[in-house]
C-alpha cells in the first residue's frame, strides 16, 4: 500500500504534539510494509529514515500522485490540496481530526473560516477519523452521515525499552505543566488553583513547558509566573528528551483542559511514570480513567484543582501507585506499532 500523508506540522520543526504524532504513526506505518510518503511545506526538509519526507515549497507537486492509492490529511492548512488530489486522481481522501474547530476555538471569523474548511473536508473524506470516542460522538452529533464512515484511532506512542524510573523523594520534583499557552489548555483555572497550593504548601514548585497559543493563555502563564517569582519556572518550549525527563522527575502533571480532542501530554507523561491529574473531559477521560497512571478531576473550579493536587503531592503512597500503572497502561493501549495496525485494518483497508 502506497499512502500520501499531508501534515503542515513535522519534526524537527513542530509547533504542537500534532507533527510528533503525526512522525510516530508514519514511522509506524513503514515498519508494517506501507510506503509512506509525506508532504510537508517546509522548504528543507530533514530525511526521516523509511519514511519519505517531500516539499512543498516549490511550484509543482514534488510527487505523481497517481503512485499512490490514498492520501491521509492531518492539517487544514493542507486541505484544498487533498480536495485536489481527491478531485483530479480519484484518490481517496482520509482526514485525521486532532481537533474540532468550532469546539477549540473562541468564536471569530478566523475560527468561522477554518470550521467551514473541517466541515468541508468531512464531508468529503471516505474515511474521518477521531482520536477519541468523545469526539466522534460529537462530530457525529453535528454531521449524522459521519457515523457510517468514521472511526476512532488514537495517536500511539513507541514506548522506551527502559523501566519507569523510581519516584522521587516526597521532597522533590516540581509540578508540571506541558502545551500550548492557549485558553483551552485551562492556565487560569491553573494559575487560580496555583496560588492556593503555594500558600498551603511553601516546597510546592511549578514549571510550564510550552508556548504559542492565545492571548488568555499567555497572559494567564505571564501572571502566574509575575505573582509566583522562584517557585513558577516557564522553560519554553522544549525537545522531546528533555521533556520526558521533566515528566519523570515531576511529582505530578496536571492537564486542565478545558477541551480536549486527546491529551497527548497525559499520555507521554504516564509512559515515563509521571503521575497525572487531568481534567474530565473529551479524550483525557479514556487516557487518564480507572487503571491508568492518572486521576481525573471533574469540572474546572480552581479549588477543586488545589484540593486534588496537594491530595496528591500529600500522598507519597498514591504517586507511587500511579507511576507504578501508568506505563504499563500506555503499552496496553497505545503502543503505536498496535495503534499502526488499527489504523491499517479500520480506516486505511476500508
Amino acid at each position: 500500500m502506497r499512502v500520501l500523508v499531508l501534515t503542515a506540522d513535522y519534526p524537527p520543526r513542530t509547533w504542537s504534539g500534532i507533527g510528533a504524532a503525526v512522525q510516530r504513526q508514519a514511522r509506524a506505518l513503514a515498519a508494517l510494509g506501507v510506503q509512506v510518503t509525506v508532504l510537508v511545506p517546509d522548504p528543507d526538509p530533514a530525511p526521516d529514515g523509511a519514511v519519505e519526507i517531500r516539499s512543498l515549497a516549490g511550484p509543482r507537486c514534488p510527487v505523481d500522485p497517481r503512485a499512490y492509492d490514498l492520501v491521509h490529511l492531518h492539517s487544514l492548512a493542507l486541505a484544498e490540496l487533498a480536495a485536489e488530489l481527491h478531485r483530479r486522481f480519484g484518490l481517496p481522501l482520509l482526514y485525521t481530526a486532532h481537533a474540532l474547530v468550532d469546539r477549540e476555538l473562541e468564536p471569530s471569523p478566523e475560527a468561522a473560516f477554518w470550521a467551514a474548511v473541517q466541515a468541508r473536508v468531512l464531508r468529503l473524506s471516505q474515511r474521518a477519523i477521531f482520536l477519541s470516542d468523545a469526539e466522534r460522538d460529537a462530530a457525529v452529533a453535528r454531521w449524522p452521515e459521519l457515523a457510517s464512515r468514521s472511526v476512532v484511532v488514537p495517536n500511539g506512542l513507541a514506548l522506551e525499552p527502559t523501566p519507569a524510573p523510581e519516584p522521587p523523594p516526597p521532597s522533590e520534583g516540581p509540578l508540571v505543566f506541558a502545551g500550548r499557552f492557549a485558553r483551552s489548555k485551562g492556565l487560569r483555572v491553573l494559575a487560580a488553583a496555583m496560588d492556593r497550593v503555594f500558600a498551603e504548601e511553601p516546597g510546592a514548585r511549578l514549571v510550564l513547558a510550552g508556548g504559542h497559543g492565545d492571548g488568555e493563555g499567555r497572559r494567564a502563564v505571564s501572571d502566574l509566573a509575575r505573582a509566583h517569582p522562584g517557585r513558577c519556572e516557564v522553560r519554553g518550549w522544549l525537545p522531546q528528551p528533555a521533556l520526558r525527563s521533566l515528566f519523570a522527575g515531576a511529582s505530578a502533571v496536571l492537564v486542565p483542559s478545558l477541551y480536549e480532542p486527546f491529551g497527548q501530554v497525559a499520555l507521554e507523561a504516564m509512559a515515563v511514570g509521571a503521575p497525572v491529574l487531568a481534567s474530565a473531559v473529551g479524550g483525557l477521560r479514556q487516557i487518564a480513567g480507572p487503571g491508568s497512571g492518572g486521576r481525573l478531576v471533574e469540572g474546572h473550579d480552581p479549588e477543586d484543582w488545589a484540593r486534588a493536587t496537594l491530595a496528591l503531592l500529600r500522598s507519597p503512597s498514591e504517586r507511587c501507585r500511579l507511576r507504578r500503572q501508568g506505563p504499563a497502561h500506555v503499552a496496553a493501549h497505545f503502543e503505536i506499532s498496535r495503534v499502526a495496525g488499527r489504523l491499517l485494518r479500520e480506516a486505511y483497508a476500508a
